[in-house]
């Protein structure tokens, strides 16, 4: 006889697999998320139209399959075939998707569609629905019927929507989990969904089995349908829904904002997005389960609804103040960190915490009021799954139209701040809709509550303060290893960020975008700001913004039409039009970016008022792959890969698809960076680069910066060709800005050539669509804030034996004059130009023909110290000085360099000699007229140190004066000066005056100690000399 199965058993059988269920969902709509970017793009428009398919598809299932489990004698098998369809769907959608991407491209393609067209966005829908509607119709089905199965009774109900809505927020959380941080890392996309799909015949198989299984009998005679009528009217039944409806949208607002306002915080990694996701449906999940506790012992539901909504309001209205303080508050708490493999998990909680705290309170409210919406809603048990589909359908539509309203209307047009506050609006809305339905409310009472509503708008107006841009364009992200920048308190941070102008800051529909100066008076720089990450300069980066635009057009022989991959300031698309080009295409992702880079015009030359410009808005792989253009040179400078979506423009499709784009003997430059990446992950980019290409050379415009050049032919670099392109005086101008005069300095910018490429990245991964490595690997490498060093051992320029290199045929053919070897020299030890060690080899060769050359040696000089040559440095300097007597910044040098000698050499044995030091200092400054503060910094520094401190004390405040006066140099710190001169007074017993002068190096600098400890010393000093005896 076969065993009889309890239904309780059944219940916790199904629950437990409605939470890998729901765990399940999320992995899908994550993995299928991606997959469709990769073709209809990650713009917000394409983002919107896919989660619009998706969730507009778990509506309709929800209400369908809601009204279908009603009439259904087996509901448990009905769930069970909808979990095997969901997997059979997933098994098949690679291949379904793979002929939908084929029919979307070739429908462009044949009627030359505008890429970034409304027709276009029109078939990115249709294909996103085509794609997901028949899988979300079966995943919007198991909620309500099992609902209905697992309700024998009306007053079961409200627990058991309840119970059901946590397991499935609870399960996505998990699935959030799983898929954000280990299946796609660790086996790729079409891993991930064939285990998902996998697992849901596993569901739906053993779903199908307890259907088919002999269970316990209940009572199933049918409740007469008056119960839940005679408790609820219609009017609070329809009140209901529309307030499922309204906290979907509300919750969608908040949802989208919140992301919004956490990324240039927290960084838009994908554990970034991860997070924030599994902070919002966590509390919801949360609110779920402690309603289930007691919606049935509630005596008034739509009081209770009504309260949900209204704590929703005053707890988004008494957290919205403390938004301003959680950029200051997540450096605070990241910056404690050691950078290291152990704390990185500690980072990723500090960046979950953040957002869970502001989400929290919240969202535990919308996963109550949502149960009790549904429990309002249920007439009877005869239409349960009906009632509860219809809810769940509202609610879901409300989301979708909550999710389109914030990203493509509120924000653009309000801002992340004031759309919030429609949000809360929204759910002060609902809550009063459910009070005027009760007809327990008198009308004093209606007043009351609108004169409360209209103080409480009154008193948020006058005492919350707007957001200050600068804070918000901060980026603290990036800033977290800073410690001893890191501000003492939230005042500090904020004074610091209004030193910087904000000159344009707009919350667009793809990104917040700004545009910052900052720097002297004598030194101004421009700043764009991408979602709070530096992403273009007018000073730092011009380098190689320009020469991503001049080398590769240098290197054609007649380039006449490009496409450049990312617009930032413009300056790489102006360069490109120093050539005489046909057409330049460029493909930006943000039109924020595009109205921003007219702040850049005195750099960029106004590049979107050339008529040769056609500038596109759309996502640059979903372009590539519809575009009918071929180019002569594709230049991409896309944004770091740790960024999410950011690492679809560092695959083998990818390159490939550039490489399709190109016309014979064309040119493709990738941008890469060398800081915040480790060497394994350099390598893989390289190597899937050079997988596409059978010609790679890498090029270093800038010391932290390279280009990969790819080609199918190899380049031919002829002097003479090049040298006529850099005759175009527009060319020649644009190059002369950035140190470049003639072409053997911009063939020196040549890294590895072809065949030392090959030997450098080896054999190993590609970084793929399917398993795209990069974009999970880098944001740790990001954290770590690790450098390249293994490239440095094959850069061709700093070896003897390389053959292949341009430099090296050209110097054993005697075909560089002396002066293009200067040219060599000075431009890479520029500031943040080229290879400093390279560039010091070629000027120190140099020097032995040209040994009273003062620019040479006082390059040399400079350069040395950076190197930490610090012997090299003192012997530049002494030739200097011998040359120049009356420079008094090589005398300052020279005498401290040689005292800083003198003294590492000090000990009880021996006696350093500093009158010749001290001589040399004064010199310079009489020299300078005592204007200049670094002089009297460095005597007051010798005197101190030599404990000479009544001589210090003068030169200490003399140093003051002269940096009030004048402009001081901003690598000296006001605090130490202070500190010093305090300790020079206490030294020589002049105790009441050092205590002020202490105090001022801890006013100047919170965040010193010693000053401090100091001050302290120095007041419980004062305090026992006046003590009574």
């Amino acid at each position: 006889m076969a065993k009889t199965l309890s239904r309780n058993a059944v219940h916790t059988s199904i629950s437990i697999l409605f939470v890998i269920s729901g765990a399940l969902g999320l992995v899908y709509q994550i993995v299928w998320f991606k997959y469709l970017s990769l073709f209809l793009g990650n713009t917000t428009y394409a983002q919107t139209v896919v989660l619009a398919t998706f969730m507009g598809g778990l509506a309709l299932g929800s209400a369908w399959w809601g009204r279908k489990v009603d009439r259904v004698k087996y509901p448990l098998r009905l769930y069970a075939i909808l979990e095997l369809g969901i997997g059979v769907y997933g098994l098949l959608y690679p291949q379904i998707l793979a002929m939908l991407k084929s029919a979307f491209i070739s429908i462009i393609v044949s009627l030359q569609l505008p890429s970034d067209g409304t027709t276009v966005l029109l078939l990115k829908f249709l294909t996103s629905l085509c794609s997901l509607l028949i899988p979300t119709i079966l995943m919007g089905g198991p909620l309500p019927i099992l609902v209905r199965f697992i309700s024998d009774k009306m007053e079961e109900s409200g627990k058991n929507i309840a119970v059901l809505y946590f397991l499935n927020s609870f399960g996505a959380v998990a699935g959030s989990l799983l898929a954000g941080f280990f299946f796609i890392r660790l086996i790729g996309l079409s891993a991930t969904i064939a285990t998902a799909a996998v697992m849901n015949l596993f569901i739906g198989g053993l779903a199908l089995l307890l259907s088919l299984a002999k269970t316990e009998q209940t009572d199933t005679t049918v409740e007469p349908p008056m119960d839940s009528e005679i408790i609820f009217s219609r009017r609070q039944v329809m009140v209901a829904i529309i307030v499922a409806g309204i906290s979907g949208f509300a919750s969608m607002i908040y949802e989208v904002t919140w992301v919004r306002f956490l990324i240039p915080v927290l960084g838009s990694s994908t554990y970034s997005f991860s997070l924030m996701l599994v902070a919002f449906i966590f509390g919801i999940s949360i609110g779920s389960l402690l309603v289930s506790s007691f919606i049935e012992r509630s005596k008034n539901l739509p009081l209770l609804l009504a309260w949900t909504q209204g704590a929703i309001v005053c707890s988004m209205l008494a957290t919205l103040p403390f938004y301003a303080r959680i950029p200051y508050e997540f450096w605070k708490a990241a910056s404690i960190l050691v950078r290291s493999d152990a704390t990185y998990p500690i980072f990723l909680i500090i960046q979950f915490m953040i957002g869970f705290a502001i989400m929290v309170v919240p969202t535990i409210f919308f996963g109550m009021s949502l149960p009790v919406a549904t429990r309002i809603a249920s007439r009877g048990i005869h239409v349960l799954g009906k009632s509860v589909g219809n809810v769940f359908a509202v609610n879901t539509l409300g989301a979708v139209l909550g999710s389109l309203a914030a990203g493509l209307l509120l924000i653009p047009l309000l801002g992340v701040r004031h759309s919030i506050e429609i949000g809360i609006g929204c759910n002060l809305l609902a809550a009063i809709l459910i009070i005027l339905s009760t007809n327990s409310i008198s009308r004093r009472q209606i007043v009351d509550a609108f004169l409360a509503i209209v103080v409480l708008a009154a008193l948020y107006s006058v005492f919350v303060p707007s957001w200050n841009s600068g804070v918000m364009l901060s980026g603290v992200f990036r800033r977290i290893h800073q410690v001893d920048q890191a501000p003492a308190s939230f005042t500090e941070f904020v004074n610091h960020e209004k030193q910087r102008d904000v000159l344009y800051y707009k919350e667009g529909t793809t990104a917040t975008i700004g545009v910052i100066e900052s720097g002297t008076k004598n030194k101004k720089q421009r700043i764009l700001i991408v979602n709070g990450k530096v992403d273009a300069t007018s000073i730092n980066d011009l380098s190689t913004q320009v020469l991503l635009g001049q080398l590769p057009c240098a290197l054609h022989e007649n380039p006449q039409d490009a496409l450049v991959i990312g617009l930032g300031s413009g300056v790489t698309l102006g360069s490109v039009l120093t050539y005489p080009m046909k057409r330049v295409d460029c493909v930006e992702i943000s039109k924020e970016v595009a109205e921003a880079a007219a702040y850049f015009e005195e750099v960029n030359h106004r590049p979107l008022s050339d008529p040769r410009t056609h500038l596109f808005i759309e996502d640059a792989l979903a372009y590539l792959k519809i575009t009918p253009r071929h180019y002569d040179i594709i230049i991409s400078e896309p944004s770091n890969p740790w960024i999410a979506g950011i690492g679809n423009l560092y695959t083998t499709e990818y390159f490939e698809e550039c490489k399709r784009r190109l016309n014979p003997g064309g040119l493709m430059v990738q941008w890469f960076h060398l800081y915040e990446m480790n060497d394994d992950l350099m390598k893989l980019v390289v190597r899937t680069f050079q997988s596409s290409f059978d010609y790679v050379s890498i090029w270093q415009p800038q010391t932290k910066d390279v280009m990969l050049i790819g080609s199918q032919t190899p380049l031919v670099l002829e002097l003479n060709s090049i040298t006529a392109h850099l005759t175009k005086q527009s060319v020649r101008d644009d190059l002369l800005r950035i140190n470049i005069p003639d072409a053997p300095t911009l063939l020196s910018l040549e890294m590895l050539s072809p065949e030392t490429v090959l030997r450098y990245v080896g054999a190993g991964d590609l970084n793929t669509e399917d398993r795209p490595w990069l974009e999970y690997a880098a944001p740790k490498s990001f954290f770590l804030g690790t450098g390249i060093s293994e490239i440095y051992r094959f850069d061709e320029r700093m070896r003897s034996d390389s053959v292949g290199h341009i430099l090296r045929i050209l110097l054993n053919k005697k075909l560089l004059t002396d002066e293009q070897l200067r040219h060599i020299g000075f431009f890479h030890t520029e500031d943040q130009q080229g290879n400093l060690q390279f560039g010091y080899a070629v000027l120190a060769e140099l020097q032995k023909k040209y040994q009273k050359d003062k620019s040479l040696l006082a390059r040399l000089a400079e350069t040395a110290e950076l190197l930490s040559l610090t012997g090299d440095a003192l012997t530049w300097y002494e030739q200097l000085a011998a040359l120049d007597p009356a420079n008094p910044d090589v005398l300052e040098k020279y005498a401290w360099l040689k005292y800083s000698g003198d003294r590492s050499r000090k000990s009880m044995l021996t006696h350093i000699d500093t009158r010749e030091s001290e001589t040399l200092f004064k010199k310079s400054i009489s020299l300078a007229k005592d204007t200049v503060d670094r002089y009297r910094l460095r005597l007051a520094d010798l005197y101190y140190e030599t404990q000479r401190y009544a001589d210090a004390a003068e030169h200490y405040l003399r140093t003051i004066q002269i940096r009030n006066k004048y402009e001081g140099a901003k690598n000296i710190r006001d605090d130490i000066v202070f500190l010093h001169l305090a300790n020079s007074l206490h030294q020589i017993g002049k105790d009441d005056r050092a205590i002020g002068y202490a105090v001022q190096a801890v006013n100047c600098n919170p965040q010193n100690q010693e000053a401090k400890d100091f001050v302290y010393d120095l007041w419980t000093r004062g305090m026992n000399k006046v003590k009574p005896k």
